[in-house]
């Protein structure tokens, strides 16, 4: 009988790209049987502290709290190399720069997402308002918030959905860290045991190299599956910026940059402190 294996995935883009030579059935899974499970990402971080998955997508920030359970996947990481999440106000906003946002009310998709724990790095103490990424770009048009981070394919052209980018949060993470900034990577649960986290983690590493090497046909499904609404070429950009050679390893400046974000969690009072090489399955 084959072992289930339950993988959570975000629906963004990226994401599907990873996983869709394994939801089609291109790769052979051996004694595995896998089922697949598309979630906003804030929701598989809470999922994640109850053990839902075997496998799954979370944000980078939200590990530390699942240490005990999950070890984080050398594979399948979104890492933003001088970009990243946007910051956004209405056009007729008087800030001119993030650090104005400093006591201001500003929408986050989660408060255990990447980029709330890079915001607070990066800009300060402010007001966070926690809602769906969907939401965001509403809540700052109506004035309800003074601005908000946008994550995922919404964090592309800005402008033209009627937004003024206050400031790419990878662009100041890379000018005051100089590294590359973390955002979400896999986590699979200890308990599976050595072999099976090994066998499990190759095959997404063969979805994932299958995808890159597959590119077009697999971005177009993927943005299929995806609730982004995205035209081929911005696609295109989208898996150029997060499925790339940082997708199928962690390298040493996004070790660090790992551990840089979860210092400023625990400066923050936002986590525990972790050490990474305790986290990492190698």
């Amino acid at each position: 009988m084959k072992k289930s294996i339950s993988i959570a995935f975000s629906p963004d883009t990226d994401d599907a790209f990873m996983v869709h030579a394994l939801r089609a059935g291109m790769i052979d899974t051996g004694d595995y049987e896998l089922s697949f499970t598309a979630a906003d990402i804030q929701e598989l971080n809470s999922e994640a502290k109850n053990g839902t998955y075997d496998l799954t997508a979370i944000s980078i920030a939200a590990y530390p709290q699942l240490a005990s359970d999950y070890l984080l996947m050398p594979i399948g990481a979104s890492i933003g190399d001088e970009f990243g999440p946007a910051v956004i106000v209405r056009p007729d906003s008087t800030l001119k720069k993030a650090q104005d946002l400093a006591g201001q009310r500003v929408a986050v998709p989660g408060l255990q997402t990447s980029a709330y724990f890079a915001a607070r790095g990066l800009i300060g103490d402010f007001t966070a308002v926690p809602m769906s990424f969907l939401d965001i770009g509403d809540a700052v048009l109506s004035g309800d918030v003074a601005a908000g981070v946008l994550i995922h394919e919404l964090q592309l052209d800005c402008e033209q959905r009627g937004f003024r980018k206050l400031a790419d949060l990878g662009r100041l993470w890379s000018e005051r860290f100089h590294l590359p900034l973390p955002l979400g990577a896999n986590a699979i649960k200890r308990s599976l045991g050595p072999k099976v986290i090994e066998e499990v983690t190759q095959l997404l590493r063969l979805s994932i190299e299958m995808g890159l090497a597959n590119r077009s046909a697999t971005l177009k499904e993927a943005m299929r599956s995806s609730k982004a609404d995205l035209d081929v070429t911005a696609g295109d950009k989208y898996i150029s910026m997060y499925v790339n050679r940082r997708s199928l390893a962690l390298q040493e400046d996004v070790r660090q940059a790992i551990q840089t974000l979860f210092a400023i969690g625990e400066e923050s009072g936002l986590c525990t402190h972790i050490s990474l090489q305790d986290a990492l399955y190698e």
